[in-house]
């Protein structure tokens, strides 16, 4: 299972998946309304949990908004590894590429950017 997480000044997406699709789409508010400095952390201790193992994190960010809020950088602004999970911070892209396609989950819009960052990383 990975996760991969888009970080703007309007709006929080997560997408997680594993070889078989899509298995969560989450649209959230910003992080900057966020309650808890750690909620984000938080909910991906809870899918490592559930699953059982490690889970591979990427979170694109916005270069125009705080992103450090976020719980998953460390003092030097990399991305922080954990028991649970490990986190890897590229920049936002926009970006389409062909191929085959998994299942996907539907309703909250289109999550290729967060599709983007996870076939960046692998």
């Amino acid at each position: 299972m990975k996760a991969s997480i888009t970080v703007t000044a309007r709006q929080t997406r997560i997408l997680v998946h594993d070889e078989t699709g899509d298995r969560m789409l989450a649209q959230l508010p910003p992080l900057s309304s966020m309650r808890h400095a750690r909620a984000l952390p938080t909910l991906l201790e809870a899918l490592a949990l559930w699953c059982g193992h490690l889970v591979p994190v990427v979170i694109s960010v916005d270069e125009l908004f705080d992103w450090q809020r976020s719980g998953l950088s460390d003092a030097l602004d990399y991305g922080t590894e954990t028991i649970f999970y490990t986190v890897e911070i590229v920049p936002l892209e926009r970006e389409h590429r062909p191929g085959p396609r998994p299942k996907r989950l539907r309703g909250l819009g289109s999550f290729a950017s967060e599709r983007a960052a996870g076939r960046r990383t692998g």
